[in-house]
């Protein structure tokens, strides 16, 4: 039976000691700049991701034909 106890406790007691360690982190300042730093990194590979197909259409649209063309005098 104790080991049934424990394991109730450990339980109970997770997401307890998870949740003080996250009130910490959030008012200490080196937490809220990591948490930041963090939060601005994310949104920076959100917006590279996103763009990444208006980037493939643009280089697209700009590829000329010309640029594989031998008597093409201004493409080499």
């Amino acid at each position: 039976m104790t080991i049934l106890t424990t394991k109730t406790h450990s339980r109970s007691i997770l997401p307890v000691v998870t949740s003080i360690l996250a009130v910490t982190l959030l008012l200490s300042p080196v937490g809220r700049s990591s948490i930041a730093s963090t939060f601005d990194w994310f949104i920076q590979t959100v917006e590279t991701v996103t763009e990444f197909p208006c980037k493939i259409v643009t280089d697209i649209r700009h590829f000329s034909m010309d640029r594989l063309d031998p008597t093409c005098p201004q493409c080499f």
